[in-house]
């Protein structure tokens, strides 16, 4: 932990310009106030980054947006849809103002720092994994004649210990999960929260008030049985953890 708090303090130090990658779905949850205080004291620009915008839909990033935009400049991108990546040129180079800029990536594991820098640079130079923690070391990409990134390894604070939390970004992957049902109905809750037909429709399932049942019926819809033929619910559970990590349930 002290390596990475290190090479972050390395890459605020030769950059012009920080940009925090957030998940759009939890942008909240995604943002890192200790990075930010340490941008900030070193009078360096700072832009928000909300990736992964195809999964919550227009009306929602707007919402998004005018909120946390009282703070920082935010853009929204999609690297799965090649969307945003004009706007984030035209923030870095508006927030540097100078010839050349050099752009430090930051941000938690699996929010998609490495497939920023690729999809600015329209083709795949900086290494990526659906796997949390995949950059290990400081990366020095040229995207433009103009623009320079230093991509890095994913920081979590040293005293973070939300379990939820860490499934719920990706920073815990589905396969190590214990309990994984606790989490999976926390999935489900959340779906709920926004649009009780979100796992009805994804699943293929009836719909249900019910989280738990929902989950039984996704094991059902699966076949997915354990011993004696009574549904396996952690395989359904960690089904609905990874589906949720990967992206493949959109909240829109």
């Amino acid at each position: 932990m002290t390596n990475f708090w290190n090479i972050v303090h390395e890459v605020i130090d030769r950059s012009d310009v920080l940009l925090e990658i957030l998940d759009a779905r939890l942008p909240e949850m995604t943002r890192n106030p200790e990075v930010e205080t340490k941008v900030r004291n070193k009078g360096k620009k700072l832009i928000l980054v909300l990736n992964k915008a195809d999964l919550i839909g227009q009306q929602v990033a707007e919402q998004e947006k005018k909120r946390i935009g009282k703070e920082y400049p935010v853009v929204f991108v999609s690297t799965k849809e090649h969307q945003g990546t004009k706007l984030l040129r035209e923030a870095i180079l508006a927030a540097a103002n100078k010839e050349t800029v050099m752009v430090g990536v930051l941000g938690y594991p699996n929010t998609g720092k490495s497939s920023i820098i690729n999809v600015l640079k329209g083709r795949k130079s900086a290494s990526t994994s659906s796997q949390s923690g995949h950059t290990k070391a400081i990366q020095k990409i040229r995207v433009t004649n103009r623009i320079m990134m230093l991509d890095s390894p994913g920081v979590i604070p040293f005293e973070e210990k939300d379990e939820l939390k860490h499934v719920l970004i990706g920073t815990i992957m589905f396969s190590d999960v214990d309990a994984p049902d606790v989490y999976a109905l926390e999935v489900i809750k959340l779906c709920n929260s926004l649009n009780p037909k979100i796992i009805t429709t994804f699943y293929g399932i009836s719909e249900d008030a019910d989280p738990f049942v929902q989950l039984e019926k996704i094991a059902e819809k699966r076949n997915l049985r354990a011993k004696g033929g009574v549904l396996d619910m952690e395989r359904a559970a960690k089904i609905v953890i990874q589906d949720w990590q990967v992206g493949k349930i959109k909240l829109c």
